[in-house]
């Protein structure tokens, strides 16, 4: 499922929505997407990442321990494995990759309709992702790009009910 524009989203509602139902429960979803709509960018959205110390930090999919490991191994494998896969249940647009461009905080995310500049900062005291291609902040600035939503990003658009 595509995010849609908030006119879009209205306009869904008034052919959804029974007369039982009425104006207060569609006034509820559209507030509800609105919600979602202004919500700021972070890059646990795109990819696997999480917030350490007001910076993200992208995860990588740990690799399997092999026969040899030790329990202490096993241990430390499988709760990153566990860390990652929350985060990667986190994020909300489907078929983003990263990659980092310098040491200096600057990275890509692509996808197959977009290619986005972003700039994560290295110091903790810049509290936000700034995404440097055309003012992209919150989730409605992404529309252009008809970026796919996964379930996660369904469930919390409220697009799938």
């Amino acid at each position: 499922m595509k995010l849609v524009s908030m006119i879009d989203k209205i306009f869904s509602e008034d052919d959804r929505t029974h007369k039982v139902l009425g104006d207060a429960f569609k006034y509820c979803r559209i507030r509800d997407y609105a919600t979602f709509l202004n919500q700021p960018l972070n890059l646990g959205m795109f990819v696997p990442a999480i917030e350490v110390d007001g910076k993200w930090e992208v995860l990588e999919e740990p690799m399997r321990y092999g026969v040899r490991s030790t329990d202490w191994e096993q241990f430390q494998i499988t709760k990153k494995h566990q860390q990652y896969q929350q985060a990667k249940d986190r994020v909300l647009f489907e078929g983003f990759e990263i990659t980092k461009v310098d040491d200096l905080g600057y990275y890509d995310l692509i996808n197959e309709t977009a290619i986005i500049e972003v700039y994560n900062p290295l110091d903790a005291e810049t509290e936000f992702l700034d995404i440097l291609d055309n003012g992209l902040y919150k989730i409605n600035d992404l529309i252009k790009y008809a970026p796919t939503l996964t379930a996660k990003g369904q469930e919390l658009s409220g697009l799938n009910k």
